[in-house]
């Protein structure tokens, strides 16, 4: 423990020399913040350009940490078996631990998913939490509840908790050992969900019971290409409009591609696709969101225009992979 404290207070570039020499996978661009400790006893996997910000302590036997992704500062993880996907963000003071150590003890966090502050994780079972999943601030996972001794007759309960796609646990959510909970589900502020809720629902309560049906919650409304294009349009307009208010400067220039070929050919600019192909390349400037695709992908353009117009589309939940090469 004293060393891998010291290992964390070395420059990056020397702590990636020993990981290297250690035999783990430190892939470019990795960024490991001061006082960050990796205690890992197995192999250690860093993808391209990912991420744990300072003072974060992670204890496991193998840990993988998928590209883009990021690690934000204090936070606390011990869990056997760490799988983290591509582009998921863990925020500040999240915990993640097993209470009650077990061979099936383990965490998997698919591609797109986004742990808020103060979210506590109880991976005494397997916690899988599928792609774009959002789980909300002070939200609590337990795949154990035992407190009271069994030989007073007190239940103590174990079981893996599995959470599907793109499903919200909006704030103070508590999810109860053995539940899963379905793809598209919401569950509402401070619900207590001891029971499976089924995929596109929406949940609420103490015990979380069923308030809505998908067909209530999602907006009776075509989805072809006139509304794709209607509504970027409109998103594209607001982040303009943001971003001349807040710092006083022009955006770069913003091109929406609809349903067709589409050609590289102006310099600085970011390109909108939705069902459209890129065939040519003409400049060496320019970032592309492929909004049908759900992948973006920067070549040379200004990192803070990139990040921003990225994080103005999840305002409306439209979130993308980072591609790890160029698209043409």
């Amino acid at each position: 423990m004293i060393i891998n404290i010291l290992l964390s207070l070395l420059p990056f570039i020397i702590r990636r020399f020993i990981l290297r020499l250690q035999g783990h996978k430190v892939g470019k661009g990795v960024k490991l913040g001061f006082g960050a400790i990796l205690n890992v006893k197995g192999k250690v996997y860093l993808d391209d350009y990912c991420c744990i910000g300072a003072l974060s302590y992670i204890k496991s036997d193998d840990f993988y940490l998928g590209s883009h992704s990021k690690i934000s500062s204090f936070v606390y993880i011990n869990t056997p078996k760490v799988n983290i996907g591509k582009d998921v963000k863990i925020s500040n003071f999240v915990i993640i631990r097993s209470g009650h150590l077990s061979n099936n003890s383990q965490l998997f966090l698919g591609d797109l998913v986004h742990i808020f502050p103060f979210v506590m994780i109880d991976t005494s079972r397997k916690v899988y939490i599928d792609e774009e999943a959002g789980i909300g601030p002070h939200c609590n996972i337990f795949t154990h509840s035992s407190y009271k001794s069994i030989l007073q007759g007190y239940p103590v309960t174990y079981g893996d908790v599995s959470i599907g796609k793109r499903v919200e646990l909006t704030y103070n959510v508590f999810v109860a050992p053995g539940v899963t909970i379905g793809d598209d589900a919401i569950c509402a502020y401070g619900s207590y969900v001891n029971k499976d809720i089924p995929e596109g629902v929406m949940a609420a309560g103490l015990p979380a019971v069923i308030k809505r049906n998908k067909e209530q919650i999602i907006h009776n409304i075509k989805i072809d290409d006139n509304y794709i294009k209607i509504t970027l349009e409109k998103i594209i307009n607001e982040y303009r409009d943001n971003i001349i208010l807040i710092t006083n400067r022009n955006p770069v220039s913003i091109h929406l591609c609809i349903s067709q070929d589409v050609i590289l050919d102006q310099n600085n600019s970011i390109f909108v696709l939705y069902n459209s192909k890129i065939i040519k390349r003409q400049i060496i400037k320019y970032a592309v969101f492929d909004v049908s695709q759900r992948k973006c992908y920067n070549h040379n353009l200004n990192q803070i225009d990139f990040e921003g117009f990225r994080k103005y589309l999840s305002r409306y939940g439209i979130r993308f992979i980072t591609w790890k090469n160029n698209i043409i």
